[in-house]
């Protein structure tokens, strides 16, 4: 099964594949690349040889099948083949497996993990703000001068809230993509359009940067019709990556119509940087709380959201279903982002601070001052967005997970043991073979 291009750089430069040819350690390899990236590769002496970028941006599902081993981007393709989820295992973010099924053999292998700095700067050791931006924004800039590299030629658009995150990647990018556009999403509610909305800011956003901007406006049953997709190709039933994921189904498919043919668009996103910088805040609504976070320290709760990404594929994995590939340029600097101490940012109005320190004067005051409102809240105060449009319509988590089931074709206690700990199920020993059975699918068909 096709695996999603990989988006590879060695040394500052795009390169098609890693090469572990005469490699015998394969984590030297891999440490030398940045990117996003799920492989499946074989080896000199017969193994399969799969690997998943530092993050878990790609996902990677496979499972042992007689003498072969099979893999997909996506979990559904190897349960329509007829493999038993209980046979199908993830690989984790910065990890390989190396599996030889002749000799029964199997690998499980840490090739690099994002470390974090320290909880405070220490005393004697506080950097100042400008000293700790300096790094992010060498980073920034170097991977914006590689993706412009990478990316010439091609349809380039970043998905654009006015927020803070999705700015910064618009200014960073309208420097480096001469015709790039910025997409928006929102319902077709004048709310939605209002002071406060994340189109209000991003329509003035897109005319500050002097980018072209395409407005995605739906009603809210084209935004239902999107569910089913959204959940079998976001991977995920949990509410907040169904909501976000929406969004992106709407974007997508938007895309994918003003490209019918040539090449392949590509997405810019702001994802990641919440996860980095552990920048949640709950949001109340309708007597239940929305993103709330464990109750511990700023420090592990970064360890915990950036670990959480292994699982969930609201971005690339919908993307892709509609024809676009993904880039989330934060995830290429998350090394640098988790250097930051945790107490840098744990203080109101410390990200903002942070952004200036990175950005000078590209980032306007108005985006600056702007209170965080999340991608499927979309408006300030009151939530609205495909928050409250699922919501409303009564559909909880307990909805989203059974119909998440009944699309996989698996059993509750199956899809409870799916993910854990924000983790997709892999294993560090030998797995269970897998032999196939024919099933009938009910995927997409409105069962």
């Amino acid at each position: 099964m096709k695996l999603f291009e990989p988006l590879l750089f060695r040394e500052g430069h795009p390169v098609p594949r890693p090469d572990f040819s005469g490699a015998n350690d394969p984590r030297s390899v891999l440490a030398a690349h940045v990117g996003h990236f799920a492989l499946h590769e074989r080896t000199s002496d017969g193994s399969h040889l799969l690997a998943r970028d530092l993050l878990g941006v790609h996902k990677l599902f496979f499972t042992i099948a007689g003498d072969g081993v099979e893999s997909s981007n996506y979990l559904v393709d190897l349960l329509r083949a007829g493999h038993p989820i209980e046979n199908v295992f993830s690989v984790p973010g910065g990890h390989y497996v190396r599996v030889n099924p002749d000799e029964q053999r199997y690998d499980f292998v840490r090739w690099g993990q994002v470390r974090f700095g320290p909880e405070s700067g220490g005393p004697g050791q506080r950097r100042t703000l400008a000293q700790l931006a300096a790094p992010i924004r060498a980073a920034l800039e170097h991977t914006f001068r590689m993706l412009a590299g990478r990316f010439a030629g091609r349809p380039v658009y970043v998905t654009l809230s006015g927020g803070l995150d999705s700015t910064t990647i618009a200014a960073l990018a309208s420097k480096s993509f001469p015709d790039l556009r910025a997409v928006t999403f929102a319902l077709r509610d004048p709310r939605e359009a209002g002071p406060g909305a994340d189109l209000f800011f991003a329509r003035r956003v897109a005319s500050d940067l002097g980018i072209a901007h395409i407005e995605v406006l739906a009603h809210r049953d084209e935004v239902l019709a999107l569910l089913d997709e959204t959940l079998v190709y976001g991977q995920d039933y949990r509410d907040f990556n169904v909501q976000c994921g929406l969004v992106n189904a709407a974007i997508g498919k938007a895309i994918d119509a003003l490209h019918p043919s040539g090449p392949r668009p590509v997405v810019l996103s702001g994802d990641a940087m919440n996860e980095l910088l552990a920048d949640y805040a709950p949001v109340q609504f309708r007597g239940r709380e929305y993103f709330g976070l464990p109750m511990l320290d700023r420090g592990r709760i970064r360890r915990f959201l950036v670990g959480g990404l292994d699982s969930g594929d609201r971005e690339v994995g919908i993307f892709a279903r509609f024809g676009v590939e993904t880039v989330q340029p934060y995830a290429l600097c998350a090394r640098e982002y988790a250097a930051l101490p945790s107490d840098l940012f744990s203080e109101a109005g410390s990200k903002s601070r942070l952004v200036r320190a990175v950005m000078d004067q590209r980032i306007p005051e108005y985006v600056l001052a702007r209170p965080k409102v999340r991608a499927q809240v979309a408006v300030e105060g009151e939530p609205g967005g495909t928050l409250a449009l699922l919501v409303n319509r009564g559909i909880d988590q307990e909805h989203l997970k059974k119909r998440f089931a009944r699309l996989l074709g698996i059993g509750p206690q199956a899809l409870g043991q799916l993910t854990r700990a924000g983790y997709y199920r892999f294993s560090t020993n030998y797995p269970a073979t897998s032999a196939p059975t024919a099933r009938t699918s009910t995927l997409l068909s409105g069962a």
